[in-house]
């Protein structure tokens, strides 16, 4: 892969039944990861308030030199709102 992934675009993505999961990219090094029913949610955007209603998310640092994850932030501990703009803040500066 030669071209670089545009920031806040999904790079993953899993469905089991009605659970689906996706990690999206903010920054070099920075994750987000979301947990939805599609049963309740079609489609939701993790960079508002209203889309991160009915899931589970959490933002990730993977530290390059000890080849591993961080746990940076989670919806449910910060609320949707905080957890909405650093999203989009780590997706877009």
């Amino acid at each position: 892969m030669t071209e670089s992934i545009p920031r806040g675009e999904e790079v993953a993505g899993y469905c089991n039944g009605s659970l689906t999961w996706e990690t999206h990219y903010l920054k070099p090094d920075y994750f987000l990861a979301l947990f939805y029913d599609d049963t309740k949610e079609k489609t939701p955007d993790p960079y508002t308030k209203r889309g991160l209603k009915d899931c589970q998310a959490w933002i990730f640092k993977y530290d390059r030199r000890h080849s591993r994850l961080s746990f940076q932030a989670r919806n449910v501990e910060i609320g949707n709102k905080a957890f909405a703009r650093l999203a989009h803040h780590l997706a877009t500066e």
